[in-house]
């Protein structure tokens, strides 16, 4: 039996779900893995992710090459979700896994969020401030295959109330041996002892923390020991406060982290790949080539792979190709949150992994 998830007891055919959990997880339960327990009762695991400065991408896919000094020609344009953890939850409520997506939210423009996450099968139970709209970023695409271009507004200033609203709603759900997956920016005011409170909300009852944050978010939460954390480069040069190289200085540092009891470490690389560490191993891991049409998402589909393959146990270096193909057949879809396991099945056997000198 999977050991991570929220524990719902309620009796076979009857319906009923705890009232903390809204409609679109109702809607879509039969989409979900349901394991038999007992003789009357379903067991299901769950999976929260949590995003603290949730965002609504706008799209924009210029024809040709985008330029200064002309007028630069939409090809088309569409909404998608924004949001680092939302991704994660797209990502696993594709692959079927139960999870629940929370955080902040502001209640000017939920509904476009709420439908967009609901269109790809999430499962919400966000806390809502009123009199703010939740941020929008452009993402702007053209022809070059070069990547996108990004423009992010800062989000809304979390007011306290609305703060320990969710430290309560974590508190109450998140329990023993359950994954909280948070990741990406704070918003406005949040600071790092705010941040760390959040965090020990998810843990206090044994929750598994999973971080994909900046280094200044993640030298906040070593003392907690998250169960894993994924920055990338920069991020984890901030995190051990030097500039690293060659990968073995990286692995030196990813050891020190393993040996203070973090039991994933995960340095993402764009296109050179990751490094993962995990026991007393760390692992080069170079990805396959493909034709980039918008890297946005790529560590975010990385991290719902990763979760996902934790969740369905996974030996590591399954976990390790699944996720790096997956983040692959992102970087080839044009929308933020959009990948294919289809095509990462292909992938998978070009991920290369090398296991570095001890």
């Amino acid at each position: 039996m999977p050991h991570s998830g929220t524990r719902l007891l309620f009796p076979r055919g009857s319906g009923a779900l705890s009232k903390k959990y809204h409609e679109p997880w109702r809607n879509s339960i039969t989409n979900f893995q349901i394991i038999p327990f007992l003789q009357d009762k379903v067991w299901i695991v769950v999976i929260y992710t949590v995003t603290l400065n949730t965002a609504i991408d706008r799209v924009i896919y210029i024809d040709g090459i985008l330029s200064r000094k002309k007028n630069n020609k939409v090809k088309r344009t569409f909404y998608d979700i924004g949001g680092k953890a939302t991704h994660v939850s797209v990502v696993l409520s594709r692959l079927r896994i139960p999870n629940i997506a929370t955080g902040f939210v502001g209640e000017k423009n939920k509904e476009k969020l709420m439908q967009l996450l609901e269109e790809k099968g999430v499962a919400c139970d966000f806390i809502a401030q009123a009199d703010c709209p939740t941020r929008e970023t452009l993402v702007i695409l053209d022809d070059s295959g070069e990547g996108s271009f990004m423009i992010t507004e800062k989000g809304f200033s979390v007011h306290g109330d609305t703060l320990e609203k969710l430290k309560r709603k974590l508190s109450e759900m998140v329990t023993e041996d359950d994954f909280a997956v948070f990741a990406g920016s704070l918003p406005p005011g949040l600071d790092g002892d705010q941040y760390r409170e959040l965090l020990q909300a998810a843990a206090e009852k044994g929750g598994k923390l999973i971080l994909d944050a900046t280094g200044a978010q993640l030298r906040s939460a070593i003392r907690l020991k998250p169960y894993a954390i994924k920055p990338n480069e920069d991020e984890f040069q901030e995190l051990v406060g030097k500039r690293l190289n060659a990968p073995d200085e990286y692995a030196s540092e990813i050891k020190k982290l393993l040996q203070a009891g973090i039991e994933y470490v995960i340095v993402t690389l764009g296109k050179k790949g990751s490094l993962v560490g995990h026991g007393d191993e760390v692992y080069r891991v170079l990805p396959p080539k493909v034709k980039e049409v918008n890297d946005t998402g790529c560590g975010d589909v990385f991290v719902g792979g990763f979760v996902a393959g934790l969740h369905r146990r996974f030996p590591l270096e399954k976990m390790i190709r699944f996720a790096t193909a997956l983040s692959a057949s992102k970087a080839e879809q044009p929308e933020s949150s959009a990948f294919s396991p289809e095509r990462a099945e292909q992938l998978e056997g070009e991920v290369v992994i090398q296991r570095l000198p001890a």
